[in-house]
């Protein structure tokens, strides 16, 4: 998916009314102001915030309309890793997006001020009877990975540790890439669960494209006194601080939108992104974990089997290293490490 921004999805029984609206590029809003659509948005919340505006859709866009559209490539892991470019509804030259309400009067007072903002059409008012929070959170079960533990729903009760090898740990889904679902995620929980099994050291730890935080998170659970949270997507950095909570090891991440030029090494290196940003930042994450030498480890995923090739020769070549493989349905993940 692209990303999209559903600021506040309605989650009560009770109906609440929609406004689909079709925007331009550029909004003229009624003060005569020509604006980029991405303004609108703030703009909108500020008319209609106070006035029964409950969340905005921005609408989505997935993988294979993109490269139909000629705006992607055919294959994406995790768009909120990768650079703004990938922002395909942003690429769109006309954005369908929803917006709900309270209830029809506001819905009717927020049509009637869109008149006035060339650029922006309403297409429809209607009312709408939104799923139960529950039924929403009853599709998320506790997730086991094997020889790591289980990721479970955060509003589930319990505390999160680890105990006799195996990491309880709790994930808010829908806050960003990495809810223990995907195959590359559990992939490299299972990475770190095998080092640490080998012996590695697991102090300082730079997860590089770390969506909802879950590998940082993670390694804090499984003894790292200092994480690194690297995202771009500067949405999802309190989402990461509210899971560290949940998961009681928020002082020891620090959230970045960018890797740091001096930190480092690390014992311990994620990247679960795209091939063509681990190939972008090749020399930067291999300064990260130094060469392999006894103690560090690199574990790169995010890799379809025919993007395996160009990864491993790419690495290998500037760690002097071969890593270990391993897969779970389509997906592949990388592990340099060299234990002392």
């Amino acid at each position: 998916m692209s990303r999209a921004e559903d600021l506040s999805t309605p989650t009560s029984t009770d109906a609440c009314w929609v406004l689909d609206v079709a925007l331009a590029v550029t909004v003229t809003l009624p003060d005569g102001g020509a604006v980029p659509r991405d303004d609108w948005f703030g703009w909108l919340w500020e008319a209609c915030g106070a006035a029964g505006l409950l969340g905005i859709g921005e609408g989505t866009v997935d993988v294979g309309e993109a490269a139909a559209l000629g705006i992607a490539a055919p294959r994406v892991v995790d768009a909120a890793a990768a650079p703004m470019d990938r922002d395909w509804v942003g690429s769109l030259a006309q954005q369908e997006t929803t917006c709900w309400f309270a209830d029809e009067a506001a819905a009717r007072r927020a049509a009637e001020l869109l008149l006035g903002v060339d650029g922006c059409t309403v297409r429809d008012i209607r009312p709408l009877a939104v799923a139960s929070a529950r039924d929403w959170r009853d599709s998320f079960a506790p997730i086991e990975v094997p020889g790591f533990g289980v990721v479970r729903p955060a509003w589930e009760a319990g505390v999160a540790g680890t105990e006799a090898g195996r990491t309880t740990m709790f994930i808010e889904p829908g806050c960003g890439f990495g809810t223990g679902r995907h195959e590359t995620t559990r992939l490299c929980l299972a990475a770190l669960a095998a080092w640490l099994q080998e012996g590695g050291r697991v102090s300082s730890v730079l997860d590089f494209g770390s969506g909802s935080g879950i590998l940082a998170i993670a390694a804090a659970l499984r003894g790292a006194e200092r994480v690194v949270a690297v995202e771009i997507d500067g949405r999802t950095h309190d989402a990461i601080r509210e899971n560290g909570r949940r998961n009681g090891v928020a002082e020891r991440i620090d959230v970045l939108a960018e890797m740091p030029d001096t930190n480092g090494p690390y014992d311990v290196v994620f990247a679960n992104i795209v091939p063509a940003v681990l190939l972008e930042h090749a020399e930067r994450l291999c300064g990260r974990v130094g060469r392999v030498a006894p103690g560090n480890c690199l574990v790169l995923s995010g890799l379809l089997a025919d993007e395996v090739g160009p990864v491993t020769e790419r690495y290998g070549q500037l760690l002097r290293a071969a890593p270990g493989h391993t897969s779970l349905g389509e997906w592949h993940c990388l592990r340099f490490a060299a234990v002392g």
